[in-house]
């Protein structure tokens, strides 16, 4: 009977290491989580900029291009 109980307390232990162990790894996890997400942030304002940017750019230069061969 002994011997039952020591495995069932060393089987309940085992049970809450594993619990704490998954628990800190969700919270690693949702760490990484908002980070990634931050990044991505900044990364698609970074890509919005560039894209307007280069759009700024094509009409400045058709402009330029229509004004010269003098269709505007």
């Amino acid at each position: 009977m002994e011997m039952e109980l020591k495995k069932l307390e060393d089987t309940v232990k085992s049970i809450h290491d594993e619990m704490f162990y998954l628990r800190e790894r969700e919270e690693e996890m949702q760490e990484m989580n908002i980070s990634t997400n931050s990044k991505m942030g900044w990364l698609s304002l970074l890509s919005l900029g560039v894209c307007l940017s280069v759009a700024g750019l094509q009409v400045w230069h058709l402009k330029t291009y229509f004004e010269r061969k003098k269709l505007l």
